[in-house]
């Protein structure tokens, strides 16, 4: 019975000591909110990425039923048959094609290094 007292004192005195003291009284409000931004910065991100990927994709495939197109066209721009433009534009669909896929697949290593996982 007396160590039950005891210890029951001890604790009583012990508990007042337990609080902790954060410097900023409204700290965890701040933090909850910092937390918050984090999980929406994360979601806007992927919906981003998913974007990216169909706008590439969509890109992509109008590129190449362009590329298919053109040179079957026997019209002129300006005196200029458009099949003279086949080659400059199969040039430059290809640069940005490659380019863009490799600025993907770059950001999708990164992503996956820093994170662990992919958002």
């Amino acid at each position: 019975m007396k160590t039950e007292e005891t210890d029951e004192a001890f604790f009583r005195e012990l508990m007042p000591k337990s609080k902790l003291d954060v410097p900023f009284p409204d700290f965890d409000d701040r933090l909850m909110l910092l937390i918050q931004k984090k999980e929406l910065q994360k979601a806007s991100i992927s919906r981003d990425v998913k974007l990216s990927w169909i706008f590439f994709i969509l890109g992509s495939v109008f590129g190449i039923i362009i590329s298919v197109i053109l040179p079957r066209l026997h019209l002129s721009e300006q005196g200029i048959p458009l099949e003279k433009f086949t080659v400059p534009f199969l040039i430059v669909f290809s640069y940005l094609l490659v380019t863009q896929l490799n600025s993907f697949l770059d950001f999708f290593k990164k992503h996956k290094n820093t994170n662990g996982t992919l958002a």
